[in-house]
């Protein structure tokens, strides 16, 4: 339910949710994160276009990790001792080595488990999470994760190790959608959390104030954040297709109701496009790009389209 000033939405009360497919990491969520792995890879494919030029040189730190050397790697960051005992060609990274710092940040509020198709809003984010952490680690950029709905649940810090992805997939499956959002809270403690300047990416449905959302998202601005917002919605929240007397469920709350749907659509209609107009415009002021995506359209090549788009914009601005 959208918290006043904004309208209540029938939007966020359908009762036929059905829950993600998570569980505590057992053999069958190992399994699982290893197709989030495979996933997440193809959804980028394509899109790894090498390494950056890295303001740092990171030659008097620990290595984090390694990789496999590519032609054009300094010689120096050669690790001569592993190549020795293997055969195989792999250079240190290091953390000064990493270009950008990213935080994803995935709602897991309760409104998230709805689904009218075969995956969940919340099922949907995290395969997207997922693509855009591997996407990062490979360009060689650091990424962290926070999961949330009316708080912060986790937090991982940034890293931009290969091994530091698995723990982010370990984050992304061990949650589960539960109790009520404040998204807009949730921004401003780790607007204050992140005092490093970086990109920050929201994946969330954005049930909230659109004015309390912007506030949020203009504490990250503020601190000179990229930040980036993906709108999770369902095909039937932006058509509401319903035709018989149905019961509704709040997600975040325990209120029901019963309606005929032909009688409420048009309103319910009207107040979620001005829902989306107000958080479309929100995002504007406040410097911050906004992308709706619907969970019925391939998230591959939804991200694709994006990343293509965003190169685009940039090559514009650089003119």
């Amino acid at each position: 339910m959208l918290p006043a000033p904004c309208p209540c939405s029938p939007e966020a009360r359908i009762i036929d949710t059905r829950p993600s497919d998570t569980s505590l990491l057992d053999t069958a969520a190992l399994t699982r994160i290893a197709r989030l792995e495979l996933i997440a890879s193809h959804a980028v494919e394509g899109f790894l276009s090498g390494k950056h030029p890295s303001p740092y040189h990171g030659s008097s730190v620990e290595y984090a990790d390694h990789r496999p050397y590519s032609l054009g790697d300094p010689i120096r960051t050669i690790d001569w001792k592993l190549l020795a005992k293997t055969d195989k060609a792999y250079i240190k990274l290091f953390e000064e080595q990493t270009n950008v710092r990213g935080t994803i940040l995935v709602d897991a509020s309760e409104s998230m488990s709805f689904g009218s198709g075969a995956l969940t809003k919340f099922d949907y984010a995290r395969r997207l999470a997922a693509a855009l952490a591997y996407l990062m680690i490979h360009q060689n950029d650091a990424v962290g994760m926070a999961m949330f709905d009316r708080e912060v649940r986790s937090y991982v810090p940034a890293r931009g190790t290969a091994s530091h992805f698995r723990r982010l997939l370990e984050t992304l499956e061990a949650a589960q959608p539960r109790s009520d959002t404040r998204i807009a809270a949730v921004l401003h403690e780790l607007a204050g959390r992140l005092r490093r300047r970086g990109m920050v990416i929201v994946i969330s449905d954005l049930l909230d104030d659109p004015e309390r959302i912007s506030k949020g998202l203009a504490h990250f601005r503020h601190r000179s954040h990229d930040v980036i917002v993906f709108h999770v919605v369902d095909a039937d929240e932006l058509t509401f297709p319903y035709e018989r007397v149905t019961r509704f469920r709040d997600p975040e709350g325990t209120g029901m109701t019963v309606v005929n749907p032909r009688s409420v659509r048009r309103q319910y209609l009207q107040r979620l496009t001005a829902h989306f107009e107000q958080l479309q415009h929100a995002c504007r002021e406040c410097g911050v790009s906004y992308e709706q995506v619907r969970t019925d359209h391939s998230y591959d090549q939804m991200l694709s389209a994006y990343l293509a788009k965003r190169s685009r914009v940039r090559r514009t601005a650089k003119v």
